[in-house]
């Protein structure tokens, strides 16, 4: 297990945009709830401070900018240190399979919790958790990013022409919704990989390459959906803010 132990920033120094896209470095460890929650501090205390920006921002180019701040700055902490910290905790479902934190005694995950109790741990409040796990995927996926050119449906291709396509929508995360799954989706340069609590292979979180996951080969025929993940200036804003983001039934079951 790896994570990134994002070390508190003093009041000064959050407020810089330059500190605000400065990750420290690495820490390799079992996992260590204790580090863990001094991260989760860490992003909290960055969020807070893009916000008083936010507010403070006396222009429309001051806004654009603060955002942009925020929206790297939440990217990396998810990349860096959320998602990391829940690999290998067991998939299951049932009242055990809810936890808010990775690695929590005596629990396992389910996907939607995964996706749900993930951006939750970034600081996204959701209405709520529980309702977003257990929505339709493309339910969850429309209620984070609700522009309609930001759903791209893919269907009967296989997982190497799928990869190439998400890729070519660009670097970033993504979430993707499938055949009574969904999960993360992580774009870099050319390599594309799926990070989901996967209920094939070892059946633990897991981040593979998405060309070979048996998910993806699972849900070929029922099709893909993609949708980008804070790449929305309204979801940013939102996180800022800490505005609850309401489930929107929208579209239909993938």
């Amino acid at each position: 297990m790896r994570f990134v132990l994002l070390l508190l920033l003093l009041a000064g120094c959050a407020e810089s945009p330059a500190a605000a896209a400065t990750l420290p470095a690495a820490v390799a460890a079992p996992h260590d709830a204790a580090a863990y929650e001094a991260a989760l501090a860490g992003i909290e205390a960055r969020r807070l401070a893009l916000a008083r920006r936010l507010k403070a921002a006396d222009s429309g180019a001051g806004r654009a900018a603060v955002l942009a701040d925020a929206r790297v700055a939440a990217l990396a902490a998810m990349r860096e240190v959320v998602l990391p910290a829940w690999l290998g905790m067991a998939w299951g479902l049932g009242p055990n399979s809810t936890p808010t934190r990775p690695h929590e005694p005596g629990t396992v995950i389910a996907c939607g919790y995964f996706v749900s109790s993930a951006l939750e741990n970034l600081g996204l409040r959701l209405g709520t958790r529980f309702r977003f796990a257990q929505a339709p995927a493309l339910h969850a996926q429309r209620s984070l990013a609700p522009a309609a050119r930001d759903l791209y449906v893919f269907f009967s291709i296989p997982g190497d022409d799928l990869a190439r396509k998400i890729a070519g929508l660009g670097e970033g995360l993504y979430i993707i919704g499938l055949n009574n799954h969904i999960g993360f989706v992580d774009v870099r340069g050319e390599e594309v990989r799926i990070i989901h609590a996967s209920y094939t292979g070892e059946q633990v979180v897991s981040d593979e390459p998405l060309a070979s996951a048996e998910v993806i080969a699972n849900s070929r025929a029922a099709g893909y959906f993609v949708t980008p993940l804070l790449q929305d200036d309204r979801l940013v804003e939102r996180w800022l803010r800490g505005e609850t983001v309401p489930l929107q039934t929208l579209g239909p079951r993938p």
